[in-house]
Parts: structure tokens; sequence; C-alpha cells
């Protein structure tokens, strides 16, 4: 999957917007065509699947080894 910027002139895809898609979504293969989305759909998306799904952040090794030094003592 990987997002791109459009090259050509085409209508956002999402049904009743009528501007200008700037950006491009593709899955190579499963969807026979891109999806095409403006900006303001795309942030739009964004923020409905951000709700959805929170990326949780990644514990640093180096935190880790500090915590494990920090309960031997």
């Amino acid at each position: 999957m990987e997002i791109t910027k459009c090259t050509h002139k085409v209508k956002c895809d999402f049904y009743g917007c009528n501007n200008l898609a700037e950006y491009s979504f593709s899955i190579k293969g499963l969807i026979k065509r891109d999806l095409c989305f403006c900006q303001d759909c795309l942030k739009g998306m964004f923020e409905a699947l951000s709700q959805l799904q929170v990326p949780k952040g990644r514990q640093s090794p180096f935190k880790l080894n500090k915590r494990l030094k920090e309960d031997e003592k």
C-alpha cells in the first residue's frame, strides 16, 4: 500500500466531493485502479481512522535497560 501525489487531473473519489484529487492510494494488484482523494477528504478519512485505532508507542530498549538496573538496586 502506498499514497502518492497525483500526476494527472482527476476528481476526488469520495461521493459528493467535486474537488480535484491531490493524492492517490494504491494497493498494487488488489484494486484494479488507484483511489484518488483531495486533501480535505484525506484529512477526514485520517481523523475517522485514528478514532478506531490508535498507534502505540514503542518502548525503547535503552529505557528498558535503565528500568532493569533500577530494579536490581
